[in-house]
């Protein structure tokens, strides 16, 4: 009986100390964030591109149509964008931002959130470090508890007996040291044995399902400082079980804390707390659903208002209920030396200019600045007025050649997918780069007229199109015409401004870039005399 009590103290004794190492960790992380914002830094680093952090999106994601696909995610370079904006302390944040940036419907950032965030300091340090207790667990997939989930493992009642052969096994003590000593170490061997065959079984979802209780903790300390009333009441059951998790490598090198997981091996207890946990979640799935959007929610909003202070300017987008789309001093907010313009649509557009000139950018700017303004509730301009669409890009089909189509294949398959979004007959924002590149110019000039005319006749679309094939603006007269130019220099080098103009580029480059980029003289010579030739014979119509 003695042998017990001494147990028992040490027990005791271990959890002290690791509320000790608790206490002292949180003094540090509060520290730590004081300076964050400021210094418009993170708490963590970011996390290398084997990270996911789509998962909640994934589970949530029954209207993609209306969402942002991959080929247009892929075009603006979004992956960059979610990076860039990064600044978050929790996994479910991360996850919140890349279903913002999916422009998801019934997903929204909070400007009192970030207005608190920006302008109360007290404010701030309070939701870093809740939010930072949380952390990030690199992975996770606590978000499938946001729908049914449906648990594969059945809970083995006869288990909760097991769990009680290392105190049952104290009575052998009765019939000698020996005999209870044998006992106990045999009592300890079958019940850690069965916790680590357990956890071997069952490590991912476990470690999903105790981030899924912090969560719900978190949430509680979110409304509470928000002075929302919270509903955690109802998942109170479960609160108690957060006090267990410990996570080894996130208290790597805690050594009492390490012993008092074995303590945990040695009763199953972790057997017990998964399938009660699970059963809690199963019945309360709705509600977890909505705490997970309020740390997300809250997480997305610290970092959308720190990315906002790196920025040289920025607008809160107005949302118009009709077709509107005027930018003002709008900018691309990946570019380090970005040049901003001024635009207003007021009719399906028609690009040209030369080589790298700049009109890709300029759709890509103004796509980008859509997905910004429905996600983040942020342009990157001095003024961005919209009608929330969808929107939906065909620019950069590297990834379908990487599958193996063909290039004018890969261009049918991408622009069929802006034909098809269209039927969803919602306001919808088309950017096509170039379009039918892959074919010859009498198809590719009579096959672009027929489905940017197609595209055009939709009242929902808001259409823009860059091509080299002046021959389209002489065919698509009801377009307005955009155009970007380049200089050529004294020293016979060519600059750009960037800057957009009203009409139809005059000028072409192709040759002169061979000149500059040091094509030998022949080359450029005999490409300079077809030109004239090809002109004087009017090819290309």
């Amino acid at each position: 009986m003695q042998s017990f009590w001494i147990y028992v103290f040490i027990t005791i004794v271990l959890i002290g100390i690791g509320i000790g190492y608790s206490v002292y960790d949180t003094i540090q992380l509060k520290r730590k964030i004081k300076t964050l914002f400021n210094k418009q830094t993170t708490l963590f680093k970011q996390k290398g591109n084997h990270i996911m952090f789509d998962h909640y999106y994934k589970h949530i994601s029954t209207e993609e149509a209306r969402c942002i696909d991959d080929i247009t995610w892929n075009d603006l370079s979004i992956d960059q964008l979610f990076r860039r904006i990064n600044y978050h302390f929790t996994s479910v944040g991360e996850e919140y931002t890349y279903t913002l940036l999916r422009n998801f419907p019934g997903h929204n950032i909070d400007e009192s959130i970030m207005t608190n965030v920006t302008e109360d300091v007290a404010y701030r340090e309070k939701l870093s470090l809740i939010l930072a207790k949380l952390g990030r667990n690199a992975n996770n997939d606590a978000s499938q508890f946001t729908v049914n989930y449906q648990k594969k493992e059945r809970y083995n009642k006869l288990m909760i007996l097991v769990s009680f052969l290392p105190v049952l096994s104290l009575a052998m003590f009765y019939f000698g040291v020996s005999i209870g000593i044998f006992s106990l170490i045999v009592a300890m061997g079958v019940v850690m044995g069965l916790s680590v065959k357990f956890q071997s079984q069952s490590d991912l979802v476990y470690n999903d399902l105790f981030y899924a209780i912090k969560i719900i903790d978190t949430a509680n300390e979110i409304m509470k400082l928000n002075d929302h009333k919270s509903n955690v009441s109802k998942m109170k059951s479960i609160k108690w079980m957060s006090y267990f998790m410990l996570n080894d490598d996130k208290n790597e090198g805690n050594i009492a804390l390490t012993m008092i997981n074995a303590i945990k091996q040695m009763f199953l207890i972790d057997y017990h707390l998964y399938h009660r946990a699970l059963a809690i979640l199963h019945k309360h799935q709705e509600d977890f659903a909505t705490y997970f959007k309020v740390v997300g929610q809250a997480d997305a909003s610290y970092s959308t208002a720190l990315w906002r202070t790196t920025l040289p300017y920025y607008a809160i987008p107005e949302v118009a209920v009709e077709k509107v789309l005027v930018a003002e001093e709008v900018y691309h907010p990946l570019l380090e030396h970005a040049v901003a313009n001024d635009f207003k649509y007021e009719h399906s557009v028609l690009l040209t200019g030369s080589n790298a000139s700049g009109k890709s950018t300029f759709m890509k700017t103004m796509a980008i600045n859509l997905v910004m303004a429905q996600g983040l509730n942020t342009s990157t301009s001095e003024r961005f007025v919209f009608q929330p669409g969808i929107v939906a890009t065909s620019m950069n089909l590297e990834d379908s050649l990487a599958k193996g189509d063909s290039y004018f294949i890969a261009e049918i398959k991408s622009v069929k997918r802006l034909i098809e979004v269209l039927k969803l007959a919602l306001p919808t924002y088309i950017f096509i780069d170039e379009i039918l590149r892959g074919t010859n110019t009498k198809e590719r000039i009579a096959s672009a007229t027929a489905i940017l005319d197609h595209l055009n006749l939709h009242q929902n679309s808001v259409l823009f199109a860059a091509t080299h094939d002046i021959e389209l603006t002489e065919i698509l007269t009801h377009f307005d015409y955009y155009y970007f130019k380049e200089t050529l220099t004294e020293d016979n080098d060519i600059t750009f401004d960037y800057t957009i103009r009203k009409g139809v580029t005059t000028t072409s480059n192709a040759i002169e870039l061979m000149r500059i980029h040091n094509y030998p003289e022949s080359i450029y010579n005999h490409a300079k005399t077809q030109l004239k030739k090809l002109k004087q014979l009017n090819v290309g119509t």
